[in-house]
């Protein structure tokens, strides 16, 4: 068995977390159900969770999330906060983390009340990141899939996604919108704290309410339009109107937001159509979302 393909149980995290961390030792340990891609998850009595990297490229993420987080504060969402790194052991090859519990569901429009205010909310949020001082910390590259980059480098990969997504959607509108994105003016400012995965899988919600943002493994500094994704991933039009008027960006970032969209949608769905059915669900429609906003 090759590392890439390496497999954990319930009782291998418990031996884990019982040999590492005697103060957690006799602690229930079960899975959460999750459609992430990057980490195996597992609640740790009613107040951590354990998250187990998956595969080699999600190590840098779990570091770069250990080392980061701590510095972003005064956020107007609730964040994680890292308890303990764990080491490898057990037949398990890599490090391993215990954070705090955060309750709550995902949040889709369903489990919302109010969608116009979770709009004002995550745009806050969004802001609030990219306000924060940013003299430090990582820049935007192939370390944080390329969350943030200038969108001329995801060319090739979005064109070739585009490609094979031709069963589902018209390719020529697909390439027009790309291409706006791509024909409009670059970040001309300083590089930006911003999140990188802003989807639903990542949001939680409480009491219908927009309470909590998750899982900052791609957070780096860059193009705050790469955090305008949600505006499609998660919204419809009335709400996504909020949200883009309430991130405070101008009219070259909000198109390039909506290729950021479109990269992240036909990327994912490409790769994981016939895998990842709730992932390719979200991605559908956040394309279908992109052609319509578009088009009219």
């Amino acid at each position: 068995m090759t590392q890439d393909q390496v497999t954990l149980s319930t009782a291998q995290a418990t031996r884990l977390v019982d040999r590492q961390f005697p103060d957690f030792a006799g602690r229930q340990v079960r899975p959460v159900a999750s459609s992430g891609t990057d980490n195996w998850l597992f609640r740790l009595g009613s107040e951590h969770v354990l998250r187990f990297p998956r595969r080699p490229s999600a190590v840098g993420l779990l570091r770069r999330e250990a080392e980061w987080l701590p510095h972003l504060t005064d956020l107007p969402l609730q964040i994680p906060s890292y308890v303990a790194m764990g080491d490898p052991d057990e037949g398990y090859p890599w490090p391993w983390a215990v954070l705090d519990w955060i309750p709550g569901d995902r949040a889709e429009l369903s489990v919302l009340d109010n969608p116009a205010q979770a709009a004002t909310d995550l745009a806050g949020f969004a802001r609030a990141m990219r306000d924060m001082p940013s003299q430090a910390g990582p820049i935007a590259g192939s370390a944080n899939h390329n969350r943030g980059v200038p969108l001329e480098r995801l060319n090739d990969v979005t064109v070739e996604s585009i490609g094979q997504l031709g069963d589902l959607f018209d390719t020529r509108e697909m390439l027009m919108v790309w291409e706006a994105a791509l024909n409009t003016p670059s970040w001309t400012g300083p590089p930006v704290w911003l999140h990188g995965d802003l989807n639903t899988g990542n949001l939680l919600a409480r009491d219908g309410q927009l309470a909590a943002v998750i899982d900052f493994g791609l957070m780096a500094r860059g193009d705050p339009a790469a955090d305008l994704t949600p505006a499609w991933l998660l919204f419809e039009r009335p709400e996504r109107e909020v949200f883009l008027r309430e991130s405070g960006l101008d009219d070259a970032s909000l198109m390039r937001g909506m290729g950021w969209a479109l990269y992240a949608g036909v990327v994912a769905l490409a790769y994981y159509r016939h895998s990842n059915r709730p992932l390719a669900r979200m991605t559908h429609r956040a394309i279908a979302e992109v052609l319509g906003d578009m088009l009219v």
